[in-house]
């Protein structure tokens, strides 16, 4: 990478399952996350494609802004400022979509925009750590399956 940051740059989650016959290149980058370098965006989005798998978009962005110029150590805050802001979900990339640098009396600062992605291999969105096992059972009462009663709220 570059030591000027632009948009378009996917990180991934370490652990994250790849279609076998893709080869990406990545670098460590922070703490369980990987910076994709063998692959532009659009590249990786075609190449996971072309396996049969989905990697999906998210809408809602993120933003973090950061002291300092547009450098690679200046990604690294804002990377872990977006997981922080974005919370420990189970979406296993993320993508830089847009960057804005600025000065505000003679100080830089910039603003790194994001979204969540998800690389699987289902083309329902669900992250892996989650599956239909996870939905509670109905109760047992005296030996006999209870009926689930929908829920009523009033209003006053």
């Amino acid at each position: 990478m570059p030591d000027r940051a632009e948009d378009g740059i996917i990180f991934i989650r370490d652990g994250t399952s790849l279609p076998p016959i893709l080869s990406v290149t990545t670098d460590a980058f922070i703490p369980n996350w990987r910076i994709v370098t063998s692959h532009n965006r659009s590249t990786l989005v075609r190449s996971i494609e072309e396996c049969d798998w989905y990697f999906f978009y998210l809408a809602g962005d993120i933003q973090a802004t950061v002291l300092g110029g547009n450098t690679r150590g200046v990604l690294r805050k804002a990377l872990k400022a977006i997981l922080t802001k974005h919370g420990n979900n189970q979406l296993n990339s993320i993508e830089i979509t847009s960057i804005v640098s600025r000065r505000l009396l003679g100080i830089p600062f910039t603003t790194f925009t994001a979204h969540s992605r998800q690389i699987q291999q289902r083309i329902a969105l669900i992250p892996e750590a989650k599956s239909v096992s996870s939905i509670p059972a109905a109760p047992v009462v005296g030996g006999v399956v209870a009926k689930r009663q929908p829920a009523l709220a009033s209003r006053s």
